[in-house]
């Protein structure tokens, strides 16, 4: 198994999460919403592993020291791993419903991202051609309390 380093991957993974945050812009404009929610769950797989190896890089800037993050962590590990650091308690998102912990509902974009690989919707009986916009609305809604949470920490 690969590991990665700030060293070698940090300006990649960077990178990687503005591919992703450009296609979920490019899927909206389609009204494709079910691409458009798999776009924002790459989007924030790949901004979890870029915090993961950035911030685990050495403040020295010596490779040597890098922590060394698993290339083969799934999109619950890294979410797991966040909340472990806090990176999701400190906001709140809000709808219909009322108030609700991040942490709580950050896993809706992970069930909806899943929903690539066929079993998963078939297990489910999930039909993405019916997946609508205002179930993307709510997804979006959460990854954009979760970017500014990152924005006010990092």
């Amino acid at each position: 198994m690969a590991k990665f380093t700030a060293t070698k991957h940090g300006d990649l993974a960077n990178k990687i999460v503005l591919y992703w945050q450009r296609q979920t812009q490019r899927e909206i404009k389609a009204k494709q919403w079910f691409m458009a929610a798999l776009a924002l769950g790459c989007a924030l797989e790949a901004m979890l592993y870029a915090y993961f190896i950035i911030w685990t890089a050495d403040d020295s800037n010596d490779p040597a020291k890098d922590q060394e993050i698993p290339d083969r962590l799934m999109l619950d590990q890294l979410i797991q791993a966040a909340r472990q650091n806090d990176l999701f308690t400190s906001q709140k998102f809000k709808d219909k419903y009322g108030e609700h912990a991040v942490e709580n509902v950050i896993d809706e974009i992970r069930h909806i991202r899943n929903h690539l690989h066929a079993g998963v919707s078939l297990r489910k009986e999930f039909d993405p051609a019916k997946f609508k916009k205002q179930e993307f609305k709510r997804l979006y809604d959460i990854f954009l309390v979760v970017l500014d949470n990152w924005e006010r920490i990092l």
